[in-house]
Order: structure tokens, then C-alpha cells, then sequence
């Protein structure tokens, strides 16, 4: 009983691993997307008197 036990939670364990790593994978896109739309934004802004200069 142990070992199925064991064995279950070391499955479960992987498969929370793998959920963890696309979820990273999935943020640093968004985080990615993100800062393009901001820089493309920023840039646009007709409030900024420098709008169109790219940092």
C-alpha cells in the first residue's frame, strides 16, 4: 500500500511539475506581449512630446 502510495504522489508530483513549467512558459510570453504593447503605446502617446523615440 505504501508503494502505490508513493508511487501515486511521485506521478502526481510530475505531472504538478510539468503544470508549473507551462504556466512559466505561458507568463514570460504574456510578460513579453505585455511590454511590446506598452512600448508600443508609449510610443504612440501624443501626450509624450518624444512618442516616437523607441528606448
Amino acid at each position: 500500500m505504501t508503494d502505490v502510495g508513493l508511487a501515486l504522489l511521485a506521478q502526481q508530483n510530475a505531472e504538478i511539475l510539468e503544470e508549473i513549467r507551462a504556466l512559466r512558459r505561458e507568463v514570460a510570453e504574456l510578460k513579453e506581449q505585455s511590454g511590446r504593447t506598452l512600448d508600443f503605446e508609449r510610443r504612440n502617446d501624443p501626450r509624450r512630446p518624444n512618442g516616437l523615440t523607441r528606448r
